[in-house]
């Protein structure tokens, strides 16, 4: 869905736009969090964070279609044509994100901790950039549904996954700020990066039953959409730092 044109002819889409405010305001987030001394430091964390997701969630897509991209290359690296994979993002952030800790001798933890504004803002305006440009829809109904469009621009009551996804992401990340404030949080989840695996795990299950709402066309493997997988192997991966910081008391520093 195409937002405005500039001059010339250069068109900004309405995924763009959505995907821009969601980092921006995620970035103010955390600079309006962080304690004086540490808002700069952590704002370009999540700068670096940014960057890496743009490249790995392109890299990623880009790979899943090498088949057109083998001989259409130089598209590959125009990023603003569109088409990013979520869990390439996902994956290249955390890396960059990894990357920007170790060279500023800074606890990957607690900037992880620390960056969970800007995920909730991005997953939100992501699910709703989706919802905007036909993308992760869910199956046409009878009654109960909204209007959504699909690949093809066609616009029909379907039931509001997008939706679905950004409200269940709003409602986590509000939980887990609510119970910073209390000794719950204090007492178990006070160590440097445990907020984040947590929260890496809840949006991995979110997203892994989501995708058996979703009824855009998908890659499957062994009956199950690749981005299922995606989630999953997450969700696992989430699940077993989050254990063995408990079982052995890693503070990821």
């Amino acid at each position: 869905m195409v937002a405005f044109t500039l001059p010339g002819g250069f068109v900004i889409y309405a995924f763009s736009v959505l995907i821009g405010l969601g980092a921006a305001t995620g970035l103010t987030w955390v600079a309006w969090k962080a304690p004086r001394r540490e808002a700069l430091g952590q704002v370009n964390a999540g700068l670096w964070t940014l960057f890496g997701g743009l490249i790995g969630g392109r890299a990623l897509y880009a790979g899943l279609n090498w088949i057109y991209f083998q001989s259409h290359f130089l598209e590959s690296l125009q990023i603003f044509q569109g088409g990013i994979s979520w869990a390439g993002a996902l994956l290249g952030g955390m890396l960059a994100l990894y990357l920007y800790a170790r060279l500023a001798h800074k606890s990957f933890g607690k900037l992880a901790d620390a960056l969970q504004p800007l995920a909730a803002a991005l997953v939100v305006s992501t699910w709703l950039g989706c919802w905007l440009d036909g993308y992760a829809y869910g199956p046409l109904v009878a009654w109960g549904g909204m209007p959504a469009r699909d690949e093809w621009g066609n616009l029909n009551l379907r039931l509001p996954t997008q939706l679905f996804g950004a409200l269940l992401t709003l409602g986590m990340y509000w939980a887990l700020e609510r119970d910073k404030v209390g000794s719950l949080h204090r007492k178990a989840f006070g160590h440097p990066g445990r907020t984040a695996s947590l929260a890496l795990v809840g949006l991995s299950v979110q997203l892994f039953g989501l995708s058996f709402l979703m009824a855009d066309p998908a890659r499957l493997w062994n009956g199950l959409r690749l981005d299922a997988w995606a989630a999953l192997g997450f969700a696992i991966f989430g699940s077993l730092v989050l254990f063995a910081s408990f079982i052995r008391d890693i503070s990821f520093q």
